[in-house]
């Protein structure tokens, strides 16, 4: 599929350019959020509260750094 900025020039429908730009703007959100997810060895410890971080949460989770306590509150209070 073409990108937005290689087919200005063309002669498309207004809906199929709207379309392209809305597909357009979707996939740089997506890279966005894959950017941020963490990779990586997990920590042993929570960066937060210090405790051991369970063996099978830093085997699912690559790049865990915190107990899935701290977790959640992170997740629901500091945003």
């Amino acid at each position: 599929m073409k990108d937005y900025e290689s087919i200005q020039g063309e002669n498309l429908e207004e809906a199929d350019m709207a379309q392209l730009l809305a597909v357009t703007l979707n996939d740089d959100a997506v890279a966005r959020v894959r950017s941020q997810i963490p990779t990586g060895p997990s920590q042993s410890h929570c960066n937060e509260c210090g405790e051991e971080i369970p063996k099978e949460r830093q085997l699912a989770v690559k790049g865990c750094t915190m107990c899935i306590e701290c977790q959640k509150f992170n997740e629901r209070f500091r945003r």
